[in-house]
Parts: structure tokens; sequence; C-alpha cells
């Protein structure tokens, strides 16, 4: 095997807007840390570049500003752009790179970014291996408290995943598996966790400066704790219903102190990456894997469920107001309408395309997915793809917020439950929340691809 890695900054001008909050009303004011594009790209031992793996310090990837970036890599260094992934840490600090207030021609620039860091990392291949490792930070809790109000506050004792996951990859001399950089350093460390990047709320100037939240201020730390000689990459795991602890007296959640609390979070979670990367390098952890390298993707069309009818729609316009008595916002008037539109006219999309990849990276393996999935969800694409591979649930990591976005994928039971993350199809305009069925049709997507590989 051999990897070459890449690190971009991809900090966009001060005042530019924001992506991630809703209630944000002016452009940002400031920098509090730079942004970057880091890129680790693998290939056989012999051979062109294979594949390359991409963390972002943004909120999401739409589907068109992904497929743009590819193509550019593809064209650049001839790796497939299927064999690509990119993969954004959902802080929602960064750049909005989807919603109304995005800036085309930073997209345009952030697209020529990607596809640069990839280039880069592709020019300098050195023979390498990748070991697992795992951790723990325990500043993540779930969001979905059930209530009779209704769906939301801490839940403990709801479902949440504490594991830091790590990949550790190290360049060796030509044919000496066992030895480690002089220095101890890893050429790169990815390392994924569960939980969302939203600590920005109670920033100075409300949220208003370009930072990348807690999994940024890992990355750095894990940088400057190798001495400039590691490109750490933050791999967002499955965290559709997890959220920072960062909960008041009166058990209800808020923002973040900054600096401090977000780099607390950064440097405890970025302790646990190192931690599991040391322990991998001496064996304390499941062994090294110098083996083959491959990927396999497909787009599946993820079903919607079905959407209330023409006549139910009209009733709630007419009337104002759900079943429940709420009124109707403006964002659930403006769902209403389009729903009702596409109803009449029989242009009601079905689903909406999601892209699945499996990277197998010796004996270890990478899922990724689109979107906010729910941890739970995340578990099952785990185990899936480990049962087809033949191999531990513990050498499978699962990405999410990866090459487009889809909204949330909540498992069968949040749906049923209903609560924010259910009915937010609403704001991104889609006619319903996914089927019931979404959490095992991407398990069995990711299987596929996973035997394809084995």
């Amino acid at each position: 095997m051999r990897a070459g890695v890449a690190r971009v900054c991809i900090t966009p001008p001060v005042g530019t807007w924001q992506g991630g909050y809703a209630g944000r009303n002016r452009p940002s004011e400031g920098v509090y840390g730079e942004l970057f594009a880091r890129a680790l790209v693998l290939a056989e031992s012999e051979g062109a570049p294979r594949a390359a793996i991409v963390s972002l310090d943004v909120v999401s990837l739409p589907h068109a500003v992904a497929e743009a970036a590819r193509r550019q890599a593809e064209e650049r260094t001839g790796i497939p752009a299927g064999s690509i992934a990119l993969c954004a840490s959902h802080t929602h600090s960064g750049p909005s790179t989807g919603d109304a207030r995005r800036d085309e021609g930073y997209l345009r620039v952030f697209e020529k970014q990607i596809a640069g860091a990839v280039s880069v990392a592709a020019r300098d291949l050195r023979p390498a291996e990748i070991r697992l490792g795992r951790g723990r930070a325990g500043f993540n809790v779930n969001r979905r408290l059930p209530t009779p109000r209704g769906i939301g506050g801490p839940y403990p004792e709801g479902p949440v995943d504490h594991e830091v996951r790590i990949l550790r990859v190290d360049a060796i001399p030509e044919g000496d598996p066992d030895y480690i950089q002089a220095n101890g350093s890893p050429m790169a460390l990815l390392f994924r966790f569960n939980c969302h990047a939203t600590t920005g709320p109670a920033l100075p100037k409300g949220g208003y400066n370009l930072h990348g939240d807690y999994p940024g201020a890992a990355a750095g730390f894990i940088e400057r704790a190798y001495e400039g000689a590691t490109v750490a990459m933050f791999l967002q795991g499955c965290s559709g219903d997890v959220r920072p602890n960062l909960i008041t007296p009166e058990k209800v959640f808020r923002g973040a102190a900054y600096p401090n609390e977000v780099h607390a979070m950064g440097r405890e979670l970025g302790a646990a990456a190192i931690a599991a990367a040391e322990a991998a390098a001496f064996g304390q952890m499941p062994g090294s894997a110098p083996g083959n390298v491959g990927v396999a993707g497909k787009t599946i069309l993820l079903p919607y469920d079905k959407p209330p009818s023409a006549d139910e729609l009209r009733q709630l316009l007419q009337g104002g107001r759900w079943p429940n008595g709420r009124a109707l916002h403006e964002t659930d008037r403006a769902w209403a309408e389009k729903t009702l539109a596409q109803t009449e006219a029989g242009t009601l999309p079905e689903g909406m395309p999601a892209e699945v990849q499996v990277f197998r990276l010796g004996a270890y393996w990478l899922a990724t997915l689109p979107g906010d999935v729910f941890v739970e969800v995340g578990w099952a694409v785990r185990d899936a793809v480990a049962a087809a591979a033949d191999v531990s649930p513990a050498h499978v990591v699962v990405a999410s917020y990866a090459n487009g976005s889809v909204g949330y994928v909540p498992t069968a039971s949040a749906m049923a439950l209903g609560g924010y993350e259910p009915t937010s199809y609403r704001l991104g305009g889609r006619p319903a929340c996914y089927v019931p069925e979404a959490q095992e049709i991407l398990a069995r997507t990711a299987a596929g691809l996973a035997a394809e590989l084995a």
C-alpha cells in the first residue's frame, strides 16, 4: 500500500455567510480558527492512485458541489470520482454551502481547493500501512428526550456512541513493515467521533466567527502534538440525534463559552485519538494491515414515506394549523404549498438520491453515508458491513455527511415518535420523511458493496 497526504486552507473571506444555524441574520464577522481540506490518497504497492478520502471543515456538501469537486480531482489525478469520499465535519461555524445565502463564487474556489488537496496528496505517495485503534470521549449526549411536551432535550439514557475510532497511517521504508517513523508520528490520523458540531450559538458575537468547532480544535491539537508531521482528519460519525453535552442546571442545552469549552472538547477528543493511535502503533490494539485498497459505491433512491394527500394539504393551508393546534410557521406553509403543487402536477419525487461508499483499507473497512444519520442507523450499517466482509465490527468505521446532503435519516422508532429530526424534511422542501425501512436499505446497500470487495 502507498499513501500521500495534504492539507489546504479553505477559510472563506470574512463577510461570507455561515451555514448551520437558520437564525443567523448577518454574515460572518471574523475568524476564530482557519478551516481546512485534509486529504489522504491511497494506492496499491504498484500502480496509479486508487482512492481518496477528504475531511472538510464545512457543515455539509450539496450534491452538485461534491460532484464538481470530485470530477476536477479525477481530471487531475486519475482517481475515479466514485472512489473519492468528501466528508464534511458538520461544523455549524463554517461557510454556507447549500442554502440561499451561499456564495457561488466561493463554492467554485472551494471545489478547486478540494481537487487541489487530492492532487497534492497524490503526488507524494509513499509505502505505508494502516493500523486501527479505539478510544473514548464523553462530551456527547443523545438529544431526543421524550417529554409530555414532545421530543427534545438532553437524554443520557438514549442511544449514544462515546467511542473514538482511529485509522493510523504510517510511512514505512520498503521491506520493513515493522518500522515506525523515527519521531513516532503517523503521516495521517483519521479519527471518527459521533457528535454534532454545534457549540456555536453562545460564542462571542453570537457565533458570527468562522471556525471548525470542536472537530477543528481536535485536529489542531493532534497536529501540534505531532509537531506538524501528521495530517489529522476528522470523520463525523452518525450523529443525527447526538450533540455536545453542554447543559444548564435547568437541564436544557446551551452553547459553548469560546474558546475555553470548545478547545476543552477538542483536547479531550484529540487526546483520545492520540492515545488510541499510540496504542495501535505498539500492538495494543487490532494489528497492522498492509493489504489491498478497494472502493465500491452505489447511488440509490432513498424512498420517501407517503406524504399527506392533496385534500389534507389544502385543509392544512386553509386552517393554518396542524391537527394538534400548533400554528403553521412560514416554512411549514412553504412546504405544504410546494408539496401540494407537486401532487397536483404529478411531479412528486419518490425519493432522494443517496450515495453509499465502502472502502477496503487492508484489513479495515470504511463506509460513508450522506446526511444526518442517527447513531443506531450507523451501528446497523457497521454490523452489516462486518458480516458481509467476515470481519469484526471493531474493524469497520462508519462516517456520515459524505458526498452530498440528504437531511436527517432517523430510525423507524424515532420517526414514530416525531420531533425535530423526523419532521425537518419540511425545512429542506422534501415532501416527507424517509420510509421506516431507510435503516435497512442503507445497511443492505453497504453490505452489498462490502461483499463486492471481500
